[in-house]
C-alpha cells in the first residue's frame, strides 16, 4: 500500500461525493473539505426530515433499530446532546433497558453456572417481545443477522452505539451493559455459553465499546487484539465483509485498532469502482466506511499528502 495509492482513493471519493444531496454525501464532503454551497441547507432539511419520522414517544415506528440508526444519522449530522429531536430518540432508546425481549434475560441453573443470564447480563436494550421476531436482520453495512438471539444481541449494541457517541456513558444501566459485554467477550467462542459468536455480532460489540469511557480501555484493547489476531493474509476476517468490520473498528481509538484497520487497506483499495464508490451497486454507506479508514491511516501519518485534504478540525478529533 503507497500513499500515492490512498490518495488516489480519496480523489475518487471526492468525485464520487461531490454532489449527492444525501446523509452521507455531506458527512463525506466534510471530512473531505470539499463542503458544497448548499450543504448547510442540505443539513438542516435532513434533520428537520429525520425530526418529522419520530412519533411522540421518540421512537421512529417504535423500532429500536430504526430509532438507533436515526439518532446515529443526526449525530453524524452534528446534532448533539441538547438538540430536541436528538434527545427525544436518546429518551425512548434508554427506555429499553432491561426490558422484557432483550437479550440475557432469564435464567437456568446452566447459564447461571456459566454466569450468562439475568443475574450477570444487564442494561441490554430490548427490540420488543420475543414473539415478534426481528431476525434475520440487515445493517446499514449489508451485515445480515440470521439468528433471533444475536440479532437481539446486535441491534443492542447498535443502540449502545448511538446512546455513548451521545455522551450517555454515565447512565447505570448503559455502564452496565458496556460491563456485560467486556464479561461476554471473555468467554467468546466458548461453546459453554450462549453468546452468539459469530464474527458479525463481535464487531457490533466493538462499534459500542470503542467509545466507552476511559476505564474499560484495557478490556476493549484485549477484544480488539482478539479480532485482529483473525485478520487473514488478506486482511480481512472470514465470514463477515470488510465494510462491517471496518465501521465496527471505526469507533476505536487504540494504536493496536489503527494497525488492525491498516492491515485491510490493499484489500479496501482493491475494491474500489471507476466511479469511486467500493461496490457495484454504488452504496454510498459502504464507501463513506471506506473513507473514514482512509482518514485514519491519514491522521497517524502514512499518508501526510493524503491529510491535507481532510476536514480542518480532522487533527484535533478523537478518532470515532
Amino acid at each position: 500500500m503507497t500513499d500515492v495509492r490512498i490518495d488516489e482513493a480519496v480523489d475518487g471519493l471526492a468525485s464520487f461525493f461531490a454532489d449527492r444531496q444525501t446523509r452521507a454525501g455531506v458527512v463525506a464532503r466534510q471530512l473531505l473539505g470539499i463542503a458544497h454551497r448548499d450543504d448547510d441547507r442540505l443539513v438542516a432539511h435532513l434533520i428537520r426530515e429525520r425530526r418529522s419520522k419520530t412519533r411522540l414517544d421518540g421512537s421512529v415506528d417504535g423500532s429500536l433499530r430504526a430509532t438507533a440508526w436515526s439518532a446515529w444519522e443526526l449525530l453524524r449530522l452534528g446534532c448533539s446532546k441538547g438538540h430536541a429531536g436528538l434527545d427525544r430518540m436518546v429518551g425512548f432508546l434508554v427506555s429499553r433497558q432491561d426490558q422484557p425481549g432483550r437479550f440475557g434475560e432469564g435464567c437456568s441453573e446452566r447459564r447461571h453456572a456459566i454466569a450468562n443470564c439475568k443475574h450477570f447480563m444487564s442494561g441490554f436494550f430490548s427490540p420488543g417481545s420475543r414473539d415478534e421476531l426481528i431476525a434475520p436482520m440487515v445493517l446499514p453495512t449489508q451485515a445480515v443477522i440470521v439468528s433471533e438471539i444475536a440479532a437481539r444481541f446486535a441491534v443492542s449494541c447498535f443502540a449502545l452505539r448511538s446512546v455513548l457517541y451521545a455522551r450517555e456513558e454515565r447512565r447505570d444501566a448503559v455502564r452496565r451493559h458496556i460491563e456485560s459485554l467486556l464479561t461476554l467477550s471473555e468467554r467468546w467462542r466458548d461453546r459453554e455459553t450462549e453468546f452468539p459468536s459469530t464474527v458479525d455480532v463481535v464487531f457490533c460489540a466493538l462499534g459500542a465499546l470503542g467509545l466507552a469511557p476511559p476505564e474499560y480501555a484495557e478490556g476493549v484493547n484485549h477484544l480488539t487484539a482478539r479480532i485482529g489476531e483473525m485478520q487473514n493474509e488478506e486482511g480481512v476476517w472470514e465470514d463477515t465483509s470488510i465494510f462491517h468490520a471496518l465501521d465496527g473498528m471505526l469507533t476505536l481509538r487504540s494504536s493496536a485498532a489503527r494497525e488492525v484497520i491498516g492491515r485491510a487497506m490493499p484489500r479496501l483499495l482493491q475494491m474500489q469502482q471507476p466511479s469511486g464508490a467500493f461496490d457495484e451497486s454504488q452504496d454510498e454507506e459502504l464507501a463513506l466506511i471506506a473513507l473514514r479508514a482512509l482518514r485514519t491511516q491519514a491522521v497517524t501519518g502514512s499518508a501526510p499528502q493524503l491529510f491535507q485534504k481532510l476536514h480542518p478540525t480532522a487533527a484535533r478529533e478523537r478518532q470515532r
